[in-house]
Formats: structure tokens, C-alpha cells, sequence
């Protein structure tokens, strides 16, 4: 759909799913379907940190890892405490799968 549909956002109401309008025009650009007019085709990056949806990041901070995370779980103590992950995972059942010899050799 990406590919040949317009970007089309969720309801905001009945997902609570809440996105500026600089957030869509963020999205919708780097989604362009055609690639010559895609965010970041002319200027490279610094076109895209030009945006307005990413004018409040300081790069320079960015790249150094001095900004702080707009969000931190809570870690519990217990190693098994799961309730940071979505259902549709802690719900599936474990199934242990193992790579022969030679699988695990290609991916060192």
C-alpha cells in the first residue's frame, strides 16, 4: 500500500493515536512515492533535520548521546516480569529454536 496508496493516518479518536501536522508532513515526505521529491533527496540530511517536526533536536547532542529519553520503563527486579511488552508476545508460546553449526558460523 505504501508504494501506491496515499498516506492515510489513524482516527485520532478512536486509535488515541495523536500526531501533529508536522509529524504527518514529516512521514508523508519520507513516504513520497516519487523518489526525485522524497525528504532528503535534494539537501541529504540536513534537509530532513531541517524539517519543522525535528527543529527542537539538538544534532549535535544526538550524535554525541547527550539527550535524555523521551521515555524509560520500569524495570521490575523479577527477570520474568514481562508487563512492558504487548500481550500479543508474552501470549504466544515459548518455542526454543536452535541454528546448526553452520548458520551460526556465517552470522560471526
Amino acid at each position: 500500500m505504501i508504494k501506491k496508496r496515499a498516506v492515510h493516518f489513524p482516527d485520532p479518536e478512536r486509535y488515541k493515536i495523536y500526531m501533529s501536522d508536522d509529524c504527518k508532513d514529516f512521514i508523508s515526505k519520507l513516504l513520497e512515492k516519487d523518489p526525485n521529491n522524497r525528504l532528503g533527496t535534494k539537501g541529504g540530511i540536513s534537509e530532513v533535520l531541517q524539517h519543522p517536526w525535528l527543529k527542537s533536536i539538538d544534532v549535535n547532542k544526538l550524535l554525541k548521546g547527550q539527550l535524555p529519553s523521551p521515555y524509560k520503563p520500569k524495570l521490575s527486579k523479577n527477570v520474568f516480569d514481562v508487563s512492558a511488552f504487548d500481550q500479543e508476545f508474552t501470549s504466544e508460546e515459548a518455542v526454543i529454536t536452535m541454528l546448526d553449526k553452520q548458520s551460526m558460523n556465517q552470522i560471526n
